[in-house]
C-alpha cells in the first residue's frame, strides 16, 4: 500500500524539464487546439522523444487535460490573488481581468476542441463554475458597497456563466467575427457598466 502511495507522489511530480515542456505545450495547444496534431507532430516540433509525453500522461487527449487543467488553475489563482484586499469595485476588476488577458491566447480552434471533446468541456464549465462563484461573492460585495445597483448576485454570475459558454462557441465566433478575447472583453465592459449604481 506504501509503495502505489509513493508511486502515485512520484508519478505527478515534475522536473524543470518536464515543467519547461508543459510550458510549451501550453502555448502550442491554446494556439492551436489538440486534435489535429499528433503525438509524433508534438514531438518533432518540441524536439523531445514521444517518450517525453508518455512520461506525463497516457494519452495525447490526456496530455492536453492536464496541460489545459495546468493553465485554468492558474488563472483562477491569479484572479484570486489580483482581487485579494482590494475594494470591492477595484476587486472585481483585478478578478475579472486575468480571464481578459488569457483570453487573447485561447484561439478559435482550441474553443471548437475543447467543445467537441466532453472531458475537456466538463473541465472547462467546472472551470467557469468557480469562477463565476467568485464573481457571485464580489457583486455581493459590490452591492453591500452601494458601489452596483442591488441585483441579484446569483443571477449575475449565471448569465454571465451562460454568456461565456455561448462566446466560446465557434459558431458564435465566426458569425460575430470576434476573438475570443475580444468577446470576453466586451462582455466584462457591458456588465460592469449595466451593474453601476446610478449617481
Amino acid at each position: 500500500m506504501l509503495r502505489t502511495v509513493s508511486a502515485r507522489r512520484r508519478a505527478v511530480q515534475t522536473s524543470p524539464r518536464q515543467e519547461s515542456l508543459l510550458d510549451r505545450l501550453e502555448t502550442l495547444f491554446l494556439a492551436e487546439g489538440f486534435r489535429d496534431i499528433t503525438v509524433a507532430q508534438l514531438a518533432s516540433r518540441m524536439s523531445c522523444s514521444r517518450r517525453s509525453f508518455y512520461e506525463l500522461a497516457p494519452s495525447k487527449e490526456a496530455l492536453f487535460l492536464r496541460v489545459f487543467e495546468r493553465y485554468l488553475m492558474r488563472l483562477r489563482e491569479s484572479g484570486r490573488r489580483g482581487a485579494e484586499g482590494l475594494p470591492p469595485e477595484q476587486a472585481i476588476e483585478a478578478y475579472l481581468a486575468p480571464a481578459i488577458d488569457a483570453a487573447r491566447k485561447l484561439s478559435t480552434r482550441l474553443m471548437r476542441d475543447v467543445q467537441s471533446y466532453p472531458p475537456a468541456q466538463r473541465m472547462w464549465e467546472r472551470h467557469t463554475r468557480e469562477r463565476m462563484a467568485g464573481l457571485q461573492a464580489l457583486i455581493e460585495a459590490c452591492v453591500r458597497a452601494n458601489v452596483f445597483r442591488g441585483v441579484d448576485p446569483y443571477l449575475v454570475a449565471e448569465v454571465m456563466s451562460a454568456s461565456l459558454r455561448r462566446i466560446g462557441e465557434p459558431e458564435f465566433l465566426t458569425r460575430s467575427g470576434l476573438s475570443y478575447r475580444d468577446a470576453v472583453r466586451e462582455l466584462y465592459a457591458l456588465l460592469l457598466r449595466g451593474l453601476k449604481a446610478s449617481d
